[in-house]
């Protein structure tokens, strides 16, 4: 009875450092984790907010922008912080996405003790032109459009909660061409019906 009741002591207390060597490896991978999370979040921002810049700045750009951000805490960007591109329209285009994209989620509180983090994010821009009969171009753009809308009503809902706001009921903005893709749509569909009736 003693000798078995040595072994489960055994077998228990090498279970339990197993158990606490695991937790000490989990914590830096989780820390890691998070930063990679709140990168990832960064650049799905950048993303998101792409679609709002000018058409007329971005029409025909093609490259790759690097963000070297330094932010602080609550998701600002602060001086200090490059971007990095070979085209300077492309450089003028990317200061505007920062400024509208800002301010970025707060990074989660991974206990450094640094006010401001340094992340760099890359960033693609390939807005060639569509090509295709005029009909086809308008009903793509339209979909474009109301897909458009449902993002920007779930980012807009997602940036309230992060607030504590209440959601909004409908998006604040369109990309460029949408209000009059869907003006368009509008009339095409009211010639139809007084063509019917």
């Amino acid at each position: 009875m003693l000798k078995s009741l040595s072994i489960c002591v055994a077998v228990a207390g090498l279970v339990c450092t197993g158990a606490q060597s695991t937790i000490a490896l989990d914590g830096p991978a989780n820390r890691f984790s998070a930063l990679q999370d709140w990168q990832s979040q960064i650049s799905s921002d950048l993303e998101h907010n792409k679609r709002y810049l000018p058409a007329t700045r971005t029409r025909g750009k093609i490259g790759i922008v690097r963000f070297e951000l330094t932010m602080n805490r609550a998701g600002w960007v602060l001086p200090g912080t490059r971007i990095v591109t070979v085209d300077p329209d492309l450089g003028r285009v990317a200061l505007l996405l920062l400024q509208q994209a800002q301010p970025f989620p707060a990074p989660p509180h991974f206990n450094l003790p640094d006010a401001s983090f340094r992340v760099v994010v890359p960033v693609r821009f390939n807005d060639v032109p569509a090509q295709g009969p005029a009909e086809e171009l308008e009903s793509r753009k339209l979909l474009e459009c109301y897909e458009a809308d449902r993002q920007e009503l779930e980012y807009q809902t997602r940036k309230a909660a992060l607030r504590g706001l209440a959601p909004p009921q409908a998006p604040s903005r369109m990309p460029d061409g949408c209000a009059e893709a869907k003006r368009h749509e509008s009339e095409r569909q009211q010639t139809t019906a007084n063509a019917t009736e």
